[in-house]
């Protein structure tokens, strides 16, 4: 086997090289890194990968980063909603397809595609959504994500080759953003905001499942031509900040917050982003992010490529936690 991944210094991509690395101890392994992000790879040399600087929006830098590569795992993208719009469309629906151009043209066999739950929108239904369920398209990342997914299984089609593509939730687990903020808010002691009491049901992605998940993808040769929603575990947002209460010692602070307030709060933050580029506690989109029920099907995934959590909720956090408690907080 010979790969590339894409997003490689990014909090997935790093897991995802070391564990191939792990199974995978003599094959060559590739990466495609932004020549800005040259010394992110230093850590990186112990797993001895091959580095390819270029640009996703520039198909001349492009040109030889997959000869003799057999798989594509492709992370990279535009993420920050905050980011300009264009740069979105620029990188994760062009870029995508200038890098299938160049897959085509290496003879590349398999393409892993990291797409995201957020091409369903927030109107979800009171019961978990399987991979049939329609698409509701909000401009930025996630329109974006899901036109490159488009591009990849139109390629797929035309050139025969084996592509799959993953849908999970927010991702957490040692080395991400989202979990230090959960700690943070917690060990501040302020009160945190629960709109709806804290009763919406959210969808979570421990890493080591979505790491598990896109190697069985190119290893497993009935995942041809699939979407996989993915969705490591199922419970409240009430019960995301006990539990973390729970492993960091401390009491958990909290107040309601009306849903229509705090859309009214999330588009000053937007203004104020706008205006003094400073980033916001809430914006309309972390309102609906955390006012919205999403719960996800995984008979599929577990069915095709027998992907299950190995973990609790708590084990799984616990571990996040002791991360964060030494490389962040350096105790």
């Amino acid at each position: 086997m010979s790969i590339l991944i894409t997003g490689i210094t990014g909090f997935l991509g790093t897991n995802l090289v070391k564990e191939i690395r792990k199974r995978y101890p003599d094959e060559r392994i590739s990466a495609l890194v932004l020549p800005s992000e040259k010394e992110k790879c230093e850590t990186l040399n112990k797993y001895e990968i091959e580095l390819f600087f270029g640009n996703l929006d520039s198909k001349e830098s492009l040109v030889g980063c997959l000869d003799d590569v057999e798989s594509v795992f492709h992370l990279a993208a535009v993420v920050d909603d905050l980011a300009p719009l264009p740069s979105f469309y620029r990188i994760n629906h062009i870029g995508t397809k200038n890098l299938l151009d160049e897959f085509i043209r290496a003879g590349s066999k398999k393409f892993i595609y990291m797409s995201t739950l957020g091409v369903y929108g927030f109107k979800f239904p009171d019961y978990p959504i399987d991979e049939s369920f329609r698409v509701d398209l909000i401009p930025g990342y996630r329109e974006s994500k899901y036109l490159g997914e488009q591009e990849v299984f139109k390629f797929a089609e035309e050139f025969g080759f084996k592509a799959s593509a993953l849908r999970p939730p927010i991702i957490f687990g040692p080395g991400d953003h989202w979990a230090p903020t959960v700690f943070n808010l917690i060990e501040s002691n302020r009160k945190i905001p629960f709109i709806s009491k804290g009763k919406v049901i959210f969808s979570y992605s421990y890493v080591e499942d979505v790491v598990e998940a896109l190697i069985k993808m190119e290893a497993v040769d009935k995942a041809r031509g699939e979407i996989f929603n993915h969705t490591s575990f199922i419970l409240t947002r009430r019960e995301l900040f006990e539990t973390a209460a729970k492993i960091c010692k401390t009491k958990l602070n909290s107040f309601n917050l009306n849903y229509n307030i705090a859309m009214l709060i999330g588009f000053f933050g937007e203004l104020q982003w706008k205006l003094f580029k400073k980033k916001p506690l809430l914006d309309r989109y972390r309102v609906n992010q955390m006012g919205k029920t999403r719960i996800v099907n995984t008979e599929k995934i577990e069915s095709i490529l027998g992907v299950t959590s190995k973990k609790t909720f708590e084990e799984a956090l616990t571990e996040t936690y002791n991360w964060y408690l030494k490389d962040i907080k350096g105790q």
